[in-house]
């Protein structure tokens, strides 16, 4: 299943959207935190963005996507 998010974050305190090898990115916590809520403890959660942001930036309204086989019971 292919999920669509939209997003807005402050980007103070990242060095941009896109991962980098410091781990220190809106893109690289995104990923973490979509792993561990679908649980997915040893396959990360790759995302797809429309744009990116430079270190320090914010956004307002950023579209990313990404793809899982999780199915959850629906709540009432």
């Amino acid at each position: 299943m292919r999920i669509a998010l939209g997003l807005q974050y402050n980007g103070a305190a990242f060095s941009g959207w896109q991962t980098q090898p410091n781990g220190n990115t809106v893109q690289d916590y995104l990923e973490k935190a979509l792993s561990s809520f679908i649980g997915h403890a040893n396959v990360s959660v790759k995302t797809i963005t429309a744009g990116r942001t430079d270190a320090g930036v914010h956004a307002l309204g950023q579209v990313v996507h990404f793809d899982s086989d999780i199915d959850r019971p629906m709540l009432s």
